[in-house]
């Protein structure tokens, strides 16, 4: 049976066309923005402003901390990077140990479990 075109209009793919092209506009207009040297100017002073602003409150904030006796968080940083050294010290001693166990082990091979030596004599039964 052939598939005949609906003659009924269909809101959803006027709508679907009108986004398609409304995002085209957009697209081209922000790309036209974003490649001109004002643009990326303004950018730039941006950044230096907000990085500015963090700075002066780091500073701000790191007296107040102190004083209520929070870590920063340059504390917590050297804090973590002490933690990663001691593991990598401790992954490094566990290494060696290991090494000198397989060495020792290879000098001397396990010996079989075997009794005692008695060394004492059991009392003799003759005793009258």
């Amino acid at each position: 049976m052939p598939k005949t075109e609906s003659t009924t209009p269909d809101p959803a793919a006027a709508w679907r066309e009108w986004m398609t092209q409304s995002e085209r506009q957009w697209n081209e207009f922000f790309n036209q923005m974003m490649g001109t040297e004002e643009f990326s100017q303004n950018m730039g002073r941006n950044l230096d402003v907000f990085l500015h602003f963090q700075k002066t409150m780091s500073e701000a904030m790191g007296p107040y901390l102190t004083a209520m006796n929070i870590p920063t968080r340059t504390d917590i940083l050297a804090l973590g990077d002490r933690l990663m050294a001691i593991e990598n010290r401790m992954a490094a001693i566990e290494a060696q140990l290991t090494q000198i166990k397989g060495a020792v082990e290879q000098q001397s091979p396990a010996k079989t479990a075997s009794k005692p030596r008695r060394t004492k004599r059991p009392a003799s039964s003759d005793t009258n």
